[in-house]
């Protein structure tokens, strides 16, 4: 289910008590002022309902576009570009319904100790192999409770 959402201007003036005009402004008329924005909804990989609200566009056409771009994406495309890796972590973590408890004990540890905080602020589609290269070498340069290079079976952090 997709929507052709909505499509509007607004802008960052303020009124005398510091709240933002946004599409009340006065001056949205004129050119120049404000910028464009677009929200939509479409379905992402998992089925469910994905709301987007994108803008900082400079013409009512360029955010026309950029909406019919999202909504003509693929639904694993629309999911990698609004989930971060926290997300998708923690929604992995939630599906893995037949694994032992220890299991689900270090990889939820592992989850939330390392990959989180190295890797949870990035947008699934903004992975690259470069970027891992370069994240799992952070990760590999930190030291594990014994005081040695961490290793790829024990990525537990040192406590404190």
């Amino acid at each position: 289910m997709a929507t052709s959402g909505v499509i509007f201007k607004r802008c960052g003036c303020r009124d005398d008590q510091r709240r933002r005009l946004e599409q009340s402004c006065p001056r949205l008329g004129e050119r120049g002022h404000g910028t464009w924005y677009f929200h939509c909804s479409a379905r992402n990989l998992l089925g469910r309902c994905e709301r987007v609200r994108r803008g900082g566009y400079p013409s009512r056409t360029a955010a026309r576009h950029a909406r019919d771009e999202w909504l003509n994406s693929t639904e694993a495309d629309r999911t990698a570009q609004g989930w971060t890796v926290e997300r998708w972590l923690r929604h992995w973590l939630d599906n893995r319904t037949k694994i032992r408890p220890t299991t689900r004990f270090h990889y939820t540890r592992d989850v939330e100790n390392v990959l989180i905080p190295h890797l949870g602020r990035y947008r699934l589609a903004d992975l690259d192999a470069p970027l891992l290269r370069t994240v799992f070498a952070e990760i590999g340069a930190t030291r594990n409770s014994k005081g040695r290079p961490q290793s790829a079976s024990a990525m537990c952090p040192a406590p404190g």
